[in-house]
């Protein structure tokens, strides 16, 4: 699947909708020649923090082979850190130079999309915050790495109660997915900020909300799927935030990352995505919220808890340990 701006082929169900999103193989099988059953788990210690696809490997190796001490401990069945690179500051180091490497020569088309902008990788129990290193926000598909963003579904009602959301319209100019609908506002985590402060931060990068409107946002939930592109394997987590926002309020694009919004009754918003007219893991979020607010219901809805696992994927990979205040 490639970031492309048009989707031409709409979903016979919502199901399919979730599907198209969350599709990496849950059973694996050694038979089949797509690569994404031969995904090499990458490790460390106990836990697997990523997956790298067979298409990479060649350039680790190489990469691997040139260094005066391989950074590396490259096996058939497994890929982890080699023993000398035991400090979250050496991970993250070795990471850096390899991934500035394959930018310069040009290895992989994804790491054009360069953005100076770190993710944090978890898995260190040693460090408070369970973070084993840090990389190029751009790079993390070519390890298959845990990421974690926010959502936001702001809404407003009707004298009547009827909701009404606000959908985004992202920017024909947009690298990944341009002209596509999008939740009102989101965005990753970066390295050393925190959830609540992303989200106050995307909705005023985004949608020019501001600070005394988007503080109130509230966190209500969690979607986990597995995914890929052209550029590589994303398994992500995204926290969601549902914000009613006052009636005499319209957001406004800000950074460019949105063209327009739109603010349409819920029906609008189901028939868009069952168009396929969405960012594949937008839409997951926005069926989120309309099963959570009732829109989507199990006697209307026959694939309902089908819907609710391919929203809540069980993951593997280790996740933050937050610091209490």
């Amino acid at each position: 699947m490639s970031s492309r701006s048009t989707q031409n082929t709409a979903f016979k169900s919502l199901l399919d909708a979730v599907k198209y999103c969350d599709k990496f193989p849950y059973t694996i099988d050694p038979t089949s020649n797509n690569e994404l059953h031969h995904a090499v788990p990458f490790i460390l210690g106990s836990y697997t923090i990523g997956h790298i696809l067979p298409h990479v490997l060649p350039a680790l190796n190489e990469y691997n082979d040139k260094q005066s001490r391989k950074p590396f401990d490259i096996r058939p069945n497994v890929i982890q850190f080699s023993q000398w690179v035991n400090t979250s500051e050496l991970r993250t180091m070795v990471v850096k130079e390899l991934m500035d490497s394959w930018r310069a020569q040009k290895t992989f088309d994804i790491l054009t999309g360069w953005r100076n902008e770190l993710y944090p990788v978890y898995g260190d129990e040693s460090q408070p915050d369970n973070i084993a290193f840090v990389m190029e926000r751009a790079a993390s598909p070519l390890f298959g790495i845990l990421t974690f963003g926010v959502h936001l579904n702001a809404y407003t009602k009707t004298e009547e109660g009827q909701i009404l959301m606000w959908v985004a319209k992202r920017s024909k100019t947009k690298q990944t997915w341009p002209n596509l609908l999008d939740n009102c506002v989101a965005g990753g985590i970066s390295y050393n900020y925190s959830v609540k402060d992303t989200i106050i931060k995307e909705c005023d990068e985004e949608a020019s909300i501001p600070i005394e409107i988007a503080s109130k946002a509230r966190s209500v939930n969690t979607i986990t799927y597995y995914t890929y592109t052209s550029g590589g394997l994303q398994p992500e987590t995204q926290y969601i935030f549902d914000l009613e926002m006052p009636k005499d309020f319209t957001p406004t694009p800000r950074d460019g990352e949105a063209e327009c919004f739109y603010l349409w009754p819920l029906e609008k918003v189901k028939e868009t995505i069952l168009n396929n007219e969405w960012k594949p893991n937008c839409a997951l979020v926005a069926i989120d919220f309309m099963m959570r607010h009732s829109f989507i219901t199990p006697d209307d809805e026959p694939d309902y808890i089908d819907i609710t696992y391919g929203l809540h994927r069980r993951l593997e990979f280790p996740t933050p340990h937050n610091k209490k205040s």
